[in-house]
């Protein structure tokens, strides 16, 4: 038997804790003192209004809208004595003094409270704008500087691209002749291979080459050069990139 009751006292202990359940006498007593420093309040700014201006309904309900205000108020001014009257009773009169204060005040207070909280948020917004103009600056930035680095890139591929220098004495061969001839043929003739020499020449200087910077440095029409680089680009010995919309050509080693 002292077995079984120690195993159940250990079980017991082993159980996880639960969600801390609401303090509803702390709860109820707080709603009191707001209900009847409220009234209290209310009855007094009723004392205190000219005759003329009297309403006993109007001042006692305003009394008990300004006590109900006052935990918002505590949060706004980052005041925790709501806390600390479960620890000091002494806080219960000094939080039953604010209510009868604000229900003695009741117009003024609440005027005064909404515009604080209106205050606070309009920093709030005003703060989250400045961060998104700021964060907005720094992408325009950044996109600025990507531009100038791509810039710069681009120029310096562009000067690797020079005009071609026209050889002399180069035979002029005719797109029809070229068409006919065979450019994967083993046997290639002379005038051909003098061709490939003066192209891989040009890339030799310069690794970059257009269309029309190769048909001047070989002398023949830009036909039959685009003919003999795809043949050369199904060999593999030269490769086309698209650079800013032009086609370029390099050879690959």
């Amino acid at each position: 038997m002292p077995d079984s009751l120690s195993n159940i006292t250990t079980n017991t202990q082993n159980l996880p804790a639960s969600a801390p359940q609401i303090d509803w006498y702390f709860i109820f007593t707080l709603l009191g003192i707001m209900l009847i420093t409220g009234l209290i309040g209310g009855y007094a700014n009723f004392l205190n209004t000219p005759k003329e201006e009297r309403s006993l309904m109007r001042s006692l309900m305003m009394g008990i809208v300004a006590t109900i205000a006052i935990p918002l108020f505590l949060k706004v001014v980052d005041s925790n004595i709501l806390n600390q009257t479960q620890t000091d009773v002494m806080n219960y009169f000094v939080y039953a003094g604010c209510c009868v204060l604000a229900a003695f005040y009741s117009a003024k207070f609440l005027e005064g409270l909404s515009s604080r909280i209106i205050q606070d948020l309009q920093e709030k917004v005003d703060r989250t704008s400045e961060a998104v103009q700021e964060n907005a600056a720094k992408v325009e930035e950044n996109a600025a500087k990507l531009d100038e680095t791509t810039e710069k890139t681009d120029m310096i591929i562009d000067t690797q691209i020079p005009d071609a220098i026209i050889p002399d004495d180069v035979p002029e061969l005719e797109p029809e002749e070229l068409r006919s001839r065979s450019l994967l043929d083993k046997d290639i003739p002379v005038a051909t291979r003098s061709v490939e020499e003066k192209m891989e020449a040009a890339f030799g200087k310069n690794k970059l080459q257009t269309l029309e910077s190769l048909s001047k440095a070989t002398g023949m029409g830009t036909e039959a050069v685009k003919i003999m680089l795809i043949s050369l680009e199904q060999t593999g010995k030269i490769k086309k990139i698209d650079h800013r919309g032009r086609e370029v050509y390099f050879m690959q080693r």
